[in-house]
């Protein structure tokens, strides 16, 4: 999506009303479409001007893995 358009996308459904995606997966750990949880990016300090969009998706349970670690950090 950023080689594209040269910016990240606003929104996870960007991604699927661009083609990117025919339509958003399901969570693994929720199995909903509805939970994930976005990570957006650093503004550009060379061009303070420009929109910051999603630069992570992480899964929005707050389940523990048997790890110990919390999904939602993976």
């Amino acid at each position: 999506y950023h080689a594209d358009k040269d910016q990240d996308p606003a929104s996870l459904e960007d991604l699927v009303t661009s083609g990117y995606l025919r339509a958003l997966p399901k969570d693994p750990i929720t199995n909903s479409a509805d939970t994930w949880q976005t990570e957006m990016s650093d503004p550009d300090p060379s061009n303070p001007t420009a929109s910051i969009g999603i630069r992570d998706v992480k899964s929005g349970s707050d389940q523990t893995a048997m790890d110990g670690s919390l999904y939602a950090d993976w």
